[in-house]
């Protein structure tokens, strides 16, 4: 074979690679996931992304100071790298060639915009949609600045035919797994805690409480955790757009103590329904939800929240005295309920300035609630506002803030209004958000196929180090360890 000389070759490869120097200008590219006029963080996996017109030939060029990559075809998969190089450039422009026959077009350059770093790690729950079926239900965490998903724990570790348990409410100290807990519920069941280099399974089930420990706030300062206790109920819709339908029958707070393994009531009045505890960052301050419901043996008699659809939860807050575990009398914060609407999830920011929040026109479980949606009140002046800039026309529910306060995590289904997808959003300095982007995955179709949804994202700035063979092992073969009961601490 005749060999060709170099400048032949190198003339070659820029007839291939070159961008077009003749085009027509045209209009806004039709991409997904849709990543055009975004601010990411300077360490997020690559954006891939596949392109929705109809072409002959596509070439994309991603432009950032002095760096350029550029990939040829319909589907633009970056290589990590080279997106790398990009974004240590700052904002990143992005332009698409569209050739149709023999003539080209430059479809309209978009923007990503490059920011602060955000926690490397997000945990979440996989779980089929419908609630049909918990078997495959498992506990991963993802490394987002690249495409690395690991099983923290999974249903099929352990289960035995048709003996299987549940698992959910996973959560961490301060962004750090060197204290975690997620609860295993049914068969071999308990609430598994990893503290400072130590599993231990617990029955946090006592003779005063409800149920076990179910929604958890670990304390920011002190060895302390704050649980919902749930009598917990659901439906299933055929007609109602709203397909599951979650209540509790009833519901309190608790406190377990760690150092001595004991549980305190927080709140338990009869005739209110209190759920969702979460700490402020100083630990002074718990905000919680709650609903009136009257007299507990009428609401019963008449078939309890399953037959009140219109139960409404307002926001409450109650001072806490760390040291010596007191408690202040409980605080309206909003009232919810005479706007005919329903507050649940409270997280505070990281600085303690913001409560970021979700509500809709009625229950505690909105999830599958089209009607809910984002709110954030400004702790300085009690003033909120509906997050109309990252809200969409479906369900906005379970929500999570960085380490740094930057930024936001939370679940969607405005995907296909039936699996929970996860998005990210940055908080500006008034307080704003950005555009919201999915999480981004290695195949830029990977939304559009996986049948399961992700719910309760939770960041960390470490990853997980108990492998899943050791959760499994332990959960197997340890046998939940009852708590001892403290009368509730003075207000």
């Amino acid at each position: 074979m005749k060999r060709f000389p170099l400048y032949i070759i190198l003339i070659l490869l820029a007839a291939c690679t070159g961008k077009p120097t003749e085009f027509s200008p045209g209009t806004q590219v039709n991409i997904y996931p849709d990543y055009s006029e975004i601010t990411v963080p300077s360490n997020i996996a690559p954006l891939n992304f596949i392109i929705n017109d109809t072409a002959d030939k596509y070439l994309t060029i991603l432009e950032a100071g002095g760096t350029s990559v550029m990939k040829g075809g319909k589907k633009v998969v970056i290589p990590i790298r080279k997106w790398r190089r990009l974004t240590q450039q700052g904002d990143i422009t992005v332009t698409v060639f569209e050739r149709k026959g023999k003539e080209w077009t430059r479809m309209k350059p978009f923007g990503i915009y490059v920011s602060d770093e955000i926690d490397p790690y997000i945990t979440y729950r996989i779980i089929p949609p419908t609630f049909e079926s918990y078997q495959k239900i498992s506990i991963a965490q993802r490394d987002i600045t690249c495409f690395s998903e690991k099983t923290v724990y999974s249903n099929l570790m352990a289960a035995s035919g048709t003996d299987m348990h549940c698992i959910n409410c996973h959560s961490f100290k301060n962004w750090h797994t060197d204290n975690m807990q997620f609860h295993v519920r049914q068969m071999m069941g308990g609430t598994i805690m990893y503290t400072n280099g130590h599993l231990s399974k617990l029955n946090l089930k006592t003779d005063n409480t409800i149920s076990s420990g179910v929604y958890p706030s670990w304390h920011p300062t002190h060895d302390y955790i704050a649980y919902s206790t749930n009598r917990t109920f659901q439906n299933l819709h055929t007609i109602n757009t709203n397909r599951v339908e979650v209540f509790d029958d009833e519901s309190d707070l608790i406190l377990y103590n760690i150092a001595n393994n004991s549980v305190s009531i927080i709140e338990n009045d009869s005739t209110e329904l209190e759920c969702f505890p979460y700490w402020s960052p100083d630990g002074k301050t718990l905000y919680y939800v709650s609903a009136h419901i009257g007299n507990p043996t009428q609401f019963k008699a008449k078939g309890g929240a399953a037959a009140d659809l219109n139960i409404r939860y307002n926001l409450y807050s109650k001072s806490f005295d760390p040291d010596s575990r007191t408690w202040g009398p409980r605080k309206l914060v909003i009232r919810a309920d005479s706007m005919q609407k329903s507050i649940t999830l409270p997280r505070v920011s990281p600085d303690g300035r913001r409560l970021m929040f979700t509500m809709g026109n009625q229950g505690v479980f909105h999830i599958w609630h089209k009607d809910s949606q984002l709110y954030m009140m400004d702790l300085k002046d009690n003033s909120y506002r509906c997050l109309d800039e990252i809200n969409s026309p479906d369900v906005e529910s379970y929500h999570s803030w960085s380490s740094s306060g930057r930024w936001v995590v939370f679940s969607s289904r405005r995907e296909d209004s039936f699996h929970t997808r996860l998005y990210l959003t940055y908080m500006y300095d008034d307080g704003s958000f950005s555009k919201p982007f999915i999480l981004p995955q290695k195949d830029p179709e990977f939304s559009r196929k996986f049948m399961y949804s992700f719910n309760i994202p939770e960041f960390t700035v470490d990853p997980v180090r108990v492998s899943s063979k050791e959760f499994a092992s332990f959960i197997k073969n340890t046998d939940a360890t009852p708590v001892s009961t403290e009368s509730k601490i003075g207000e």
